[in-house]
């Protein structure tokens, strides 16, 4: 689901970032709250070849079970091909909003998918960003605009009102609002753009139950609610996603936003 959602924006963060300022003359490349590693893994993909060897390749997470994740695909294409980019990746559990072990002025390129706007404090994250970039380095981001598979989460609220879903900070839901963010921390020759997102699924019945019962704040919210209550979420959640798209299998449409920036 996580790659589903971000193929996309990723594209258009790495193609537009290579076009600021080429992989070829990278020094040091940072996937600054990495996840799983799919930014990362589509850069060398794509652009692994024009990178050079002297160029510095991280992933850090604040969180340490998504840095394992990276470190398994790290060995997975280090096995496959020892003379991989991915042998020289280095994996660090690190705070976006204080990036503690990455040097003034390291890096040429710094990716950030879904990650700012999701911090106490996206502002520091955009600082430390700056920080570590090399002079005229590129910043690619990405953010949510709106989804419909959010919209459907959202619905718990009308079986339970208590039940509040957090919000996405309003500066980082529009072109306009991240370009104003990223001017305040001191970046230049922003880009932004919205890009198209899709998430297929099989079945209303399968989709609804993943969301509602594996998603991680839907259980925190959920974990006092009786089965009657989850059961009337659920109806709320198929019925709203009939209206939606009415084929099963189908796809639910979501816009994220993508934007750039030199230091």
């Amino acid at each position: 689901m996580a790659e589903t959602t971000s193929i996309r924006p990723i594209h258009k963060m790495l193609e537009r970032a290579n076009v600021l300022k080429s992989f070829s003359t990278a020094s040091g490349i940072l996937d600054n709250g990495c996840g799983p590693g799919l930014v990362m893994t589509y850069l060398l993909r794509d652009y692994g070849s024009q990178i050079s060897k002297d160029c510095t390749l991280t992933c850090s997470d604040f969180s340490e079970g998504m840095v394992k994740q990276v470190q398994v695909s790290k060995e997975k294409y280090t096995a496959a091909d020892p003379n991989s980019p991915w042998a020289r990746l280095d994996t660090k559990v690190q705070n976006a909003m204080d990036l503690k072990e990455i040097a003034d002025g390291s890096q040429s390129h710094i990716t950030a998918g879904f990650v700012y706007f999701m911090t106490p404090d996206p502002q520091k994250s955009l600082s430390e960003s700056l920080r570590v970039l090399s002079p005229s380095g590129v910043l690619a981001l990405s953010a949510w605009k709106s989804s419909q598979w959010l919209d459907l989460m959202n619905l718990l609220t009308e079986v339970r009102p208590d039940k509040i879903l957090p919000t996405l900070p309003e500066a980082w839901t529009s072109t306009g609002g991240i370009e104003g963010e990223m001017r305040k921390a001191g970046f230049k020759d922003i880009e932004t753009y919205e890009v198209v997102v899709d998430m297929p699924y099989q079945s209303y019945d399968s989709f609804a139950d993943f969301m509602i019962t594996k998603m991680p704040h839907i259980i925190a919210l959920s974990k006092d609610m009786s089965k009657e209550e989850m059961a009337k979420y659920k109806d709320l959640f198929i019925e709203k996603m009939k209206g939606m798209c009415a084929t099963e299998p189908g796809v639910l449409h979501g816009m994220s936003l993508v934007a750039l920036g030199r230091k």
